[in-house]
């Protein structure tokens, strides 16, 4: 029985093209060692090959219809534990356990819900290793510019992001609109930034930055009632422009700034 593809679920899966999915396998290094969580396994052609390099694969699965047929492919295997379910209604706590790592190919739809689920869950998640929209892979990892928006800040804030590879459309089924991208996200072991600000007073001064993305830091930061006065004092200070905008500031940048407008 071939298998209807739901666009609630925004499924569109890797065909058995080898050659992706060796080098998916390949850039996440999935050893023995490794405890993975997939979300969304679809039909299983890259849960098979998870399940042969690793010592454990939990799969999280919304569509009831592709039960049965993960579970005829894969229920023999000790090492295969199939969670159905929605990722973001589920409590990963009872699912992963230490130094989990991350491989998926997750509905684009909810990217920013999961990554930021992940992040919640970085006590146990080490690595993670998505495949998400072309655009929003160089966006994560965007070092400056215009792609960089609050989630690459928040990523950047807990770990590293990297862009790996592109996957042309034509590799999925059925084939959708746009061409996809590899990303890994390398939580910070040291809590870097985390121990130089906390997490509230951080995204306090991100998402006022961001908040009108053609106004520039000045303007936005005043939707907090700071003064402008106050705000140019303490950007001169920094030698940040006054009419710099928050996607070319870096986190370092935020991160003295958020200080400063503190202790205004």
């Amino acid at each position: 029985m071939s298998f209807k593809h739901k666009k609630k679920y925004g499924q569109n899966f890797l065909n058995d093209q080898n050659t992706i999915l060796e080098k998916i396998m390949e850039v996440s290094n999935v050893n023995s060692e490794d405890e993975i969580l997939e979300i969304g396994p679809g039909e299983g052609a890259l849960t098979e090959l998870l399940l042969e390099k690793s010592k454990k694969v939990n799969c999280v699965e919304i569509d009831t219809d592709l039960e049965k047929i993960l579970r005829k492919k894969f229920d023999s295997n000790p090492k295969f534990n199939l969670h159905m379910g929605d990722i973001l209604e589920t409590d990963l706590d009872k699912i992963i356990g230490e130094n989990t790592k991350v491989v998926a190919n997750i509905p684009y739809y909810i990217t920013s819900p999961i990554i930021n689920k992940l992040i919640e869950h970085r006590d146990k998640i080490k690595e993670v290793y998505l495949m998400v929209q072309k655009e929003v892979g160089e966006r994560v990892s965007a070092i400056s510019g215009k792609e960089r928006s609050v989630l690459t800040l928040a990523i950047e804030y807990f770990g590293e992001a990297s862009y790996l590879f592109t996957i042309p459309k034509e590799f999925f089924t059925p084939i959708p609109k746009i061409d996809s991208g590899f990303i890994s996200i390398k939580f910070h072991e040291d809590k870097k930034y985390e121990k130089q600000i906390s997490e509230e007073l951080f995204f306090k001064y991100v998402k006022a930055a961001f908040s009108n993305k053609r106004k520039n830091i000045v303007n936005n930061l005043s939707t907090l009632g700071i003064p402008k006065n106050i705000i140019q004092e303490k950007l001169e200070i920094l030698g940040i422009p006054f009419n710099e905008r928050a996607e070319n500031i870096t986190i370092e940048e935020f991160i003295a700034l958020a200080k400063l407008l503190e202790n205004k």
